[in-house]
């Protein structure tokens, strides 16, 4: 893995959830629009008609009622029915029905379909001189009369309890959604888990085939042949090149003793043991490539394995390499410490074999800081650097770069092992060029948690 994206999107479960929310959502919206629409004209006939039944009931007990008895009648109307009525002057301001707003329906029709009713001069209003209310006006044996009702039969009150339901509902949507986007994306997540932990090189176990949707069952069992034959691929590959580098140990071993032993030109025999020894050099890679190791990862102190793997290859005392180190303290990452160590060999080896400048002299640079929640080894050399379009293909098994890089020779393995042993640790390896020319190969992994291990060995 050449680079790593910073780029970071919603994960598959938030993304279904947000998309079916708003399906929901939506889908209320439109079903309340319509029902509106188609509500409308039926709620506005029938608030008419009870304006209309109550001018002509009242217009009717009022002609009908004796009229010693029309103030008792007119008082029992605003007591128990909240019917007032007055007279209508000449001089009386009032403010039209049409001008209320947040009625349910349309105003328009239901003075239409009064004033067809009760006749075309019909005064329907909102406030007469002051007073806010619902207002008719009749006439009664040629007399004008206002007839005051309370609002509410042009703008119901609906009450909280209308918001209750409103809140279940939306509960109830939420759950709903929350339970489904898991039942479709878990199986999903899972395989991605599996696939994160074999890309690893840890061995998953074996996704269920007999239960979940017909296609999730066929991916997992695809995925599952998929893993039984990449294991089994990589055991024959391991066994060939751990068969081939064993049996190529005992006679470079022979060769190189009687090539030190045989009666030589200095020059021969000088030029004879450094071609045995890059032999056994590729064929101790080949071993190391072939040897996976299944040891638990713990916890190891980076800034320690790379000062002794700095002692261990005398770059300090060397007089071909110019070094610069710069090394936080006490950086603790999970890894096996073996491998680890073969890690920063393994780039320090790379750097003396690839990395030095036209002056012969390898200007070495090493790192070891903290970056947020992860480790970072940074080893930079100021060589002639890399094509950035093979580091790709450079970080595969048996893959060389050109000879721009020093002109040596390898296996094509040290980039591979140094990625196999980092992805084991959930880690990345980068490679990046450094300016004005040269090469820089950055290890992250994440830093060691001490509680989060403490807590999860008591937890077990």
């Amino acid at each position: 893995m050449a680079s790593i994206s910073s780029r970071r999107t919603p994960n598959l479960f938030w993304r279904t959830f947000i998309l079916l929310m708003l399906l929901i959502i939506f889908s209320v919206m439109g079903w309340l629009q319509s029902f509106r629409v188609l509500s409308e004209t039926p709620y506005a006939i029938s608030a008419a008609r009870q304006i209309v039944t109550m001018a002509n009931l009242t217009r009717y007990a009022l002609v009908s009622a004796d009229p010693v008895y029309r103030p008792d009648l007119l008082l029992v109307l605003a007591s128990r029915e909240g019917l007032r009525i007055l007279p209508k002057e000449t001089n009386d301001l009032y403010e039209p029905l049409s001008s209320e707003s947040g009625s349910p329906w349309s105003i328009a029709d239901v003075e239409n379909y009064v004033r067809a009713a009760l006749g075309a001069d019909t005064v329907l209003a909102r406030s007469v001189n002051g007073e806010r209310g619902l207002w008719v006006s009749f006439s009664i044996e040629g007399d004008h009369y206002w007839l005051m009702t309370n609002s509410t039969l042009i703008n119901p009150s609906y009450g909280t309890t209308w918001m209750w339901w409103a809140l279940a509902a939306f509960v109830a949507s939420i759950l709903g959604a929350t339970l489904l986007t898991r039942r479709v994306v878990e199986p999903l997540s899972t395989l991605s888990s599996y696939a994160r932990d074999f890309g690893r090189g840890v061995m998953p176990a074996s996704l269920p085939e007999d239960s979940g949707p017909e296609e999730i069952r066929e991916v997992n069992s695809s995925f599952n042949r998929m893993v039984q034959d990449i294991t089994r691929m990589e055991k024959d590959r391991e066994m060939l090149l751990a068969g081939v580098s064993h049996d190529l140990r005992t006679p470079i071993t022979r060769l190189r003793l009687e090539t030190e032993m045989a009666d030589l030109p200095e020059e021969t025999r000088q030029n004879m043991v450094s071609d045995l020894e890059q032999m056994e050099m590729i064929v101790n890679q080949f071993m190391a490539y072939a040897r996976r190791s299944t040891q638990p990862l713990e916890a190891v102190d980076l800034s320690r394995t790379v000062k002794q793997a700095i002692h261990g290859a005398r770059l300090e005392i060397d007089p071909a390499v110019d070094l610069k180190v710069d090394i936080t303290e006490d950086v603790i990452v999970r890894a096996h410490p073996i491998e680890l160590s073969r890690v920063v060999q393994n780039l320090i080896t790379n750097a003396l074999r690839y990395g030095k400048s036209d002056d012969g002299i390898l200007h070495l640079t090493m790192e070891v800081f903290r970056e947020k929640d992860k480790a970072v080894l940074s080893v930079s050399d100021l060589g002639p650097g890399l094509d950035m379009s093979q580091a790709d293909r450079l970080m595969r098994p048996f893959e060389r770069g050109d000879a721009a890089r020093g002109g040596a020779t390898g296996t094509g393995l040290g980039l591979a092992i140094i990625d196999r042993i980092v992805r084991r640790s959930d880690g990345t390896v980068q490679l990046a060029n450094v300016q004005p020319h040269g090469l820089k190969v950055i290890a992250r992994m994440p830093l060691y948690e001490r509680k989060k291990d403490k807590s999860a060995k008591a937890a077990a």
